[in-house]
């Protein structure tokens, strides 16, 4: 076996380690609770939860599905949530992340980016998880992105956005170049109606040790 089918039978083994446990869906914090808005935009899968130190297990903020000829849903693969949720956000600043077929059984379909919308909590530490992609391509090809975690602070009352999943470049001589993205940023507005600009959000790496009782 190649180097690159052992890189990817790991990371196939890792997404399924992860699947075996059920992954609730994101709680929202209760009312009265110090919130900001994020819009989660992800090709693969997305996943928060308040931080304090230790990895908690983590919710399911939005995972891509698959999509067959005329953007039909394959049912065994659907996106989450199937109903993405819309608030009163600043418009969007990131460009649409592209379609890809998976690297297992590229016949069901093609991942397709889901676009959804949440309070999260403000003024502490918040963990988002995300990456874990992994893109089918020409014959025996295919290109992955691993697994990311960052720490973040979301400011009460502003907007942000969380950019995750697999793009592709242009490079010279009319090519494309994947690119892994994760990227986190608060949203300005500009003066244009319907506009807005990204303003870098910190971040910092979480502890590695599991939160006690987990």
């Amino acid at each position: 076996m190649s180097v690159r089918n052992l890189a990817l039978a790991g990371l196939l083994g890792l997404l399924g380690a992860c699947s075996v446990k059920p992954v609730d869906p994101y709680s929202e914090p209760p009312l009265g609770t110090a919130v900001a808005q994020l819009r989660v935009i992800t090709n693969g899968e997305v996943r928060g939860a308040a931080y304090a130190g230790c990895l908690p297990d983590s919710q399911r903020l939005a995972k891509a599905g698959r999509f067959v000829s005329g953007h039909r849903p394959n049912v065994n693969y659907p996106q989450f949530p199937e109903v993405p949720r819309q608030l009163d956000m600043l418009a969007r600043f990131a460009p649409k992340l592209p379609d890809y077929p998976g690297a297992i059984r590229r016949g069901e379909g093609d991942y397709s980016e889901v676009v959804t919308e949440y309070r999260v909590p403000a003024g502490r530490p918040f963990l988002l998880d995300g990456g874990g992609v992994a893109a089918g391509g020409s014959v025996n090809t295919y290109r992955t992105c691993p697994q990311v975690q960052k720490v973040v602070v979301f400011e009460p009352g502003k907007s942000y956005e969380a950019y995750v999943g697999l793009n592709y470049i242009p490079v010279a001589g009319g090519e494309v170049e994947a690119m892994c993205v994760f990227t986190v940023y608060q949203l300005l507005p500009l003066s244009k109606p319907g506009a807005s600009m990204p303003l870098a959000l910190p971040t910092t790496q979480p502890a590695q040790q599991r939160c006690s009782g987990r």
